[in-house]
């Protein structure tokens, strides 16, 4: 069972991180937040924009954040889980399904049109608590059998797997697949877009 502070990154193609100026997502995410156009709240945006390989630009909630990232020097979506909500068998797929639904909405905006696209063969999957989740090979050995499995369920296939970053940093694992599938289907196999959480609206 996983703790309840987790993030994912999805990451975008190399073509859309040299297309997209980040500041390009601050009035996005403002509109968002007026439009109610997540089944959670969200209350405001970050911009972080000015700090090199930085959290950039984000949508702060109540109970998650998603923030266009470009930690590793690579631009991709960071959704945070702040708060618990789910049940501890739910929290793995409500993480994956929130992240890759905001990522459809994102490929969906008329301003990104033809230029964002991410590229969901590879997650990065993290605890955000050091107390929780030493990065260690025993934490490893505990989640990987169940992120493999979630995995293989959303991607239609084995996944590699591969625990990266050293003590001081926060446990995390690379999963990769050579895939080519919409973000879309993977939503759906994922379990569809999510639905309102009690945690998350304050």
């Amino acid at each position: 069972m996983f703790p309840p502070k987790l993030q994912l990154k999805v990451f975008v193609t190399a073509d859309s991180a040299r297309a997209i100026q980040a500041e390009a997502f601050i009035p996005v995410f403002h509109r968002w937040i007026k439009e109610r156009l997540l089944p959670e709240l969200v209350v405001d945006v970050a911009n972080y924009a000015h700090v090199p390989e930085g959290p950039g630009v984000g949508l702060i909630g109540h109970g998650s954040d998603y923030f266009m990232d470009r930690g590793e020097g690579r631009l991709g979506l960071v959704h945070t889980r702040k708060r618990s909500g789910s049940s501890e068998e739910e929290r793995l797929g409500d993480l994956v399904r929130r992240t890759l639904h905001v990522a459809a909405l994102l490929e969906k905006e008329r301003v990104f049109e033809g230029k964002l696209r991410f590229a969901p063969g590879e997650l990065l999957f993290r605890v955000n608590d050091r107390l929780a989740a030493a990065n260690d090979d025993a934490t490893f050995a505990a989640f990987a059998p169940e992120l493999a499995a979630f995995a293989e369920k959303v991607y239609g296939g084995p996944c590699e797997l591969r625990r990266v970053g050293g003590p001081k940093d926060l446990f995390a694992v690379r999963i990769t697949h050579a895939s080519s599938t919409p973000l879309a289907a993977l939503l759906e196999r994922a379990g569809g877009p999510p639905g309102p959480d009690a945690s998350l609206v304050g």
